[in-house]
This record gives structure tokens, sequence and C-alpha cells, in this order.
């Protein structure tokens, strides 16, 4: 998630797996509008948290997958 590696990092990684037909994970930070929407930037799986940092609709009809988040730690 954005925090944890950077906004770059999470984006290029995102764009190497579309790439290979594999699949990356938004984390819990949710994504940006301008990603979620571009085939080639987006992440395939949708990960919901207790947070819920930055889902909506949206965020998650433009899922492949959904993950949901129950605990941590």
């Amino acid at each position: 998630s954005y925090g944890s590696i950077s906004k770059e990092a999470h984006e290029t990684l995102a764009i190497a797996m579309n790439r290979l037909g594999a699949k990356s994970n938004t984390g819990e930070g949710g994504e940006d509008v301008d990603r979620l929407l571009d085939p080639e930037r987006r992440s395939s799986i949708k990960q919901v948290a207790s947070g819920r940092f930055g889902v909506t609709s949206l965020y998650l009809t433009e899922a492949d997958d959904i993950q949901i988040k129950l605990a941590q730690g």
C-alpha cells in the first residue's frame, strides 16, 4: 500500500505484473482514480481493510478480485 512503498514503486510493480499477465494488489491504501481506470497501471486485486481507505463503489466494481483483510498482527 502507499506508505509502505512509494507511489512510483507501486505503479511500476503494477505495470510489470500486468505486462506479465500476473496480478498485483492495491494494499489497504486504495488506488488513485487515474490508475484505477488505466488497464496498464491498475492493480487487479483491490484490498478492503478495517480503515476502508480509498474504498468507493467505483474502486470495488473495477476489481478483478477483492481481498478482505480481517485482522493484523
